[in-house]
């Protein structure tokens, strides 16, 4: 009797000691991944806003629009549009400057960002008097006034300026942009595509540099920055 007892009392022991090994050992695991957790967080500051996880409510998602502060006074440039005429961005002050890059051979983003400067001129309506809209050839070989006045008027393009220029001026004056560009290697015919930096630039009316839209913002957001900013 007295040894069935004391196997009963050895077992309940075994099995406590097991129990507590066990909750010591999901607590010591917790910890570690509590301290990875936040050992994650202070290398990747932002990571929350970018990848939109659950703490997203205290940090909005990224839209693609990114405000520049301090703003950045952009340099003047002069390039000729599809009228042949002399354009420089000086011409242009006292009104808002939306810039994209781009070239009318591009088969997909550029059409698609022209598109959308139309839709955000419509949507201004009278405001978009305020507002100037550019697209600045990165293919100047091609580009020239004729081809960008056939482009445009097929495309409905209007109210959008279109400027180009040699290689080398558009290289120089994209470097404060972040432009970058090159020409793919023509195929039989001499056709080539030119890769290039996409989305859009909005300058204020001093040339200050304001704005950075990448590529796909959608248009209403741009509409809502334009007509927050003629308002004030």
């Amino acid at each position: 009797m007295a040894e069935a007892q004391q196997a009963k009392t050895s077992i309940r022991s075994y099995l406590l000691r097991r129990i507590l090994l066990g909750l010591i050992s999901a607590l010591l695991v917790g910890i570690a991944a509590l301290a990875m957790s936040i050992a994650y967080q202070r290398m990747n500051p932002g990571v929350n806003q970018l990848t939109g996880s659950s703490d997203s409510s205290d940090a909005p998602e990224f839209d693609g629009s990114i405000v520049i502060d301090p703003t950045v006074a952009m340099p003047d440039f002069t390039l000729r549009d599809q009228s042949n005429k002399s354009v420089s961005l000086r011409d242009l002050r006292d009104n808002y400057v939306l810039i994209t890059f781009g070239y009318t051979n591009c088969p997909d983003v550029c059409p698609l960002t022209l598109s959308e400067f139309r839709n955000v001129r419509n949507a201004l309506g009278s405001s978009s008097e305020d507002v100037a809209f550019v697209f600045i050839s990165v293919d100047g070989e091609r580009d020239r006034p004729e081809a960008l006045r056939n482009y445009f008027a097929l495309r409905e393009l209007d109210g959008i300026i279109g400027l180009s220029g040699e290689e080398d001026v558009i290289r120089a004056l994209g470097v404060d942009y972040g432009l970058s560009f090159e020409m793919t290697k023509p195929d039989k015919r001499g056709g080539y595509l030119v890769n290039h930096t996409a989305g859009s630039f909005l300058l204020d009316p001093s040339g200050r540099w304001i704005r950075r839209y990448q590529f796909g913002v959608p248009p209403s957001t741009i509409v809502a920055d334009l007509e927050e900013l003629l308002a004030s």
